[in-house]
């Protein structure tokens, strides 16, 4: 038991150092306060999910809602937001989702193998098995992430 629970802090501070490293350095984005683990956010939004295997095998997903996904793509792409439509969002949301997945896992598994499959947007969440997401409120809405390993076979 006390494994699982040094696993699980783990993987939260290395999620929460990439999320924060990313959002600075690509969008150009703090959170307005500390993250807090909780569930999938309910909220219509845009979610992107990660698939990864080598070292480690499971899926990374994230969830923007209100207004982040067309603020952290007009960051990332260097656009107005008036410039920024569904397209662009979605695009944005699958490179920070691989963003995150690779920034993760390096910090989980340094020299670890790793490929990542093309990450996939939708409106729809995805499920990940009753996992624990890491919720960053951010000034437009929010940004939630969560990492879930699978067991190899």
């Amino acid at each position: 038991m006390q494994k699982e629970k040094l696993e699980r802090a783990q993987v939260r501070r290395a999620l929460e150092e990439a999320v924060l490293e990313v959002l600075e350095t690509m969008c150009f984005e703090f959170p307005v306060a500390e993250p807090e683990e909780g569930e999938a956010p309910q909220k219509e939004g845009v979610h992107a999910a990660a698939r990864f295997d080598g070292s480690l095998k499971g899926v990374l997903r994230i969830a923007l809602t209100g207004e982040a996904p067309r603020r952290l793509a007009a960051a990332f792409l260097g656009l107005a937001d008036d410039e920024v439509g569904e397209r662009e969002t979605m695009q944005m949301a699958c490179e920070l989702a691989n963003m995150l997945c690779g920034a993760t896992m390096s910090r989980l598994e340094p020299h670890g193998r790793l490929r990542i499959a093309a990450p996939e947007a939708s409106r729809v969440t995805g499920a990940c098995g009753g996992a624990c997401w890491l919720c960053f409120p951010l000034e437009a809405g929010l940004l939630a992430a969560t990492l879930c390993l699978e067991e190899e076979s």
